[in-house]
């Protein structure tokens, strides 16, 4: 499933289309319109003046409110292309037109994903929690949060109410580089561990963002192209390989119900 790092450069891919008109819209799979506040055809003629992320959840803006919410599931993207691209590929289940030339093509083949036609975003995404990137996610907030927690920390941390965009890698990821094991009770933490996991959380994401995010095999950019984070794993999807700091076979194991990878000899 993409996660922040991936939504994320999605976004970023698709800064080019601000400005830009909705001259068309071919819906090819009514199903995947997941809340309708709004009929699709509304947004025709309108311009894109904003694309925007939260959490997991990318935003195309228009003017009164309008907003067009895309989730990825666990195998959706969300590309640009040429308008007179021959073939539409397989499992594009809609092609939003625009006027400079391009269209946006919502491919899902598991269909996990969809969309939403909304006005009131903000009680859509109130239940989310802080953006780990932003200014107000603080150690000190992190810290604050994990009192009286107990839970595991992976599950602490894929809950997306304390902090959210976090899934299965990032938090394997920034675990490791923090030192912490997925297993520890979340309120056990210590307060220069809860400041250490901040800061790997941090570390972890804006560098996947750097390599436009992680592709095992279904992910792509808005430009339809694979990241590149994948070659830069420390620990996730590594289970038997030497860990990059001891060089002990790195572990795997079971936490609610998702796999997690980790050092049973560096993290603690």
């Amino acid at each position: 499933m993409p996660e922040l790092p991936e939504v994320e450069t999605i976004k970023i891919s698709l800064q080019t289309i601000l400005g830009s008109r909705i001259k068309g819209i071919e819906l090819r799979r009514s199903d995947i319109l997941r809340c309708r506040e709004y009929d699709l055809d509304e947004i025709q003629g309108m311009t894109v003046s904003a694309v925007s992320r939260r959490g997991k959840y990318l935003l195309l803006e228009f003017e009164n409110r309008y907003n067009l919410v895309v989730h990825m599931g666990m195998s959706g993207r969300f590309y640009l292309e040429s308008e007179t691209a021959q073939e539409v590929k397989p499992h594009v289940h809609v092609l939003i037109f625009l006027d400079n030339g391009k269209r946006i093509a919502f491919q899902d083949a598991r269909r996990f994903g969809g969309l939403w036609l909304l006005k009131d975003i903000g009680r859509f995404f109130e239940r989310l929690g802080k953006e780990p990137l932003a200014d107000d996610f603080t150690a000190s907030y992190l810290e604050k949060s994990l009192k009286g927690r107990k839970v595991t920390i992976k599950s602490f941390l894929l809950n997306q109410k304390p902090v959210c965009g976090l899934g299965n890698i990032y938090v394997d990821e920034a675990l490791f580089t923090a030192g912490i094991r997925p297993e520890r009770i979340a309120e056990s933490l210590t307060v220069k561990e809860a400041s250490s996991l901040h800061r790997a959380i941090r570390r972890v994401l804006r560098s996947s963002i750097e390599q436009r995010g992680t592709t095992f095999r279904d992910y792509r950019d808005g430009y339809n192209q694979k990241g590149n984070f994948q070659n830069h794993l420390q620990v996730y999807g590594k289970a038997g390989q030497p860990c990059p700091k001891c060089g002990h076979p790195l572990d795997k194991t079971v936490i609610a119900g998702r796999s997690s990878h980790y050092c049973q000899h560096c993290q603690n």
